[in-house]
């Protein structure tokens, strides 16, 4: 059996006609007709109901049908990697971070010219063990909260994955102008109670979660007000642009939301309570690219002098 017999299979299935088939493939109609019997006959079955106004898949047609897409799919993804080989990638998939993406940004500009291509991910931690170890992506940038660093160990270990933390920050409200803690230090986790908020989507490994560690939120007393739950970094930013929520997230750079007017009130209590770093796969060497782009974000963030 070869790739083309299924194409021509595939196409016939698609037209209901050799005929038309064949001037599908640019070729001619005795051809295609020798190709599906020739398959008929290597596979014992009859592919096809043939009639005067053209054919139709019989019940074992319909059953190879399904295999041959999904066969023709993988070979052309198989293709694509070997044609995409010589070609310089970054792969990086992420948590939610508009500092990760301006920094992407500047790294990329840096090797103008070089023809490297970028694919850029946002995801949960969840997906993102899934992506690097089954090698669709290089790198995982992450945050990790101490009260789950116990689980996030088990699943880097059942992944084959490596953590290489990066900087502890802190669990932090971000805020606009329209919103009366915006420019504050500080505030306690009880007074969040008095706030609306704007969150990510929940994921096992939310920072937020830290909050339940504090006796007001582990009882019940108080919780987030959040309205929107959104997996966009996009919404978030409009958001609190425009109106008086803010939201709960981490810091590990000043200028986190890049040149938007946003500031960070530190929670009281949860200082370096957060682990922002990278993983990748424990038996797969980083293709230069990726090591590249760690060198670069390391020294960012050790020259970083307006980081905390």
């Amino acid at each position: 059996m070869e790739l083309q017999q299924l194409q021509y299979f595939l196409t016939c299935a698609q037209e209901g006609s050799v005929t038309k088939a064949a001037e599908a493939l640019y070729t001619s109609q005795p051809h295609v007709s020798q190709v599906i019997k020739t398959l008929e006959n290597e596979l014992g079955v009859v592919l096809f109901h043939r009639s005067a106004s053209g054919i139709t898949l019989t019940k074992e047609g319909e059953q190879i049908h399904f295999y041959a897409e999904s066969i023709l799919k993988n070979a052309g993804l198989i293709s694509q990697i070997s044609r995409d080989a010589s070609v310089p990638a970054l792969r990086i998939a992420a948590n939610p971070s508009s500092s990760l993406a301006f920094l992407l940004g500047d790294f990329i500009q840096t090797l103008a010219g070089s023809n490297l291509t970028l694919h850029y991910r946002e995801c949960g931690i969840e997906q993102m063990m899934e992506l690097l170890q089954n090698r669709q992506y290089d790198l995982g940038f992450l945050f990790v909260p101490e009260n789950k660093r116990a689980a996030f160990s088990y699943l880097t270990a059942r992944h084959h994955l490596l953590y290489t933390p990066l900087r502890s920050t802190d669990l932090v409200l971000h805020a606009g102008r329209k919103n009366p803690w915006y420019g504050k230090p500080s505030i306690k986790p009880e007074e969040l109670s008095a706030c609306s908020f704007i969150q990510p989507e929940d994921d096992f490994f939310s920072v937020e979660d830290l909050l339940t560690e504090h006796p007001l939120f582990r009882s019940g007393k108080t919780s987030l007000h959040t309205l929107i739950r959104t997996n966009s970094d996009h919404l978030m930013i409009r958001m609190l642009q425009q109106t008086d929520l803010c939201n709960v997230g981490s810091f590990w750079l000043r200028n986190n939301y890049g040149d938007y007017d946003f500031t960070q009130t530190i929670i009281e209590g949860f200082e370096k309570q957060i682990s922002f770093g990278y993983l990748h796969s424990d038996d797969h060497f980083l293709r230069e690219e990726a090591k590249a782009f760690i060198e670069e974000l390391t020294r960012i963030i050790e020259n970083d002098s307006l980081a905390r």
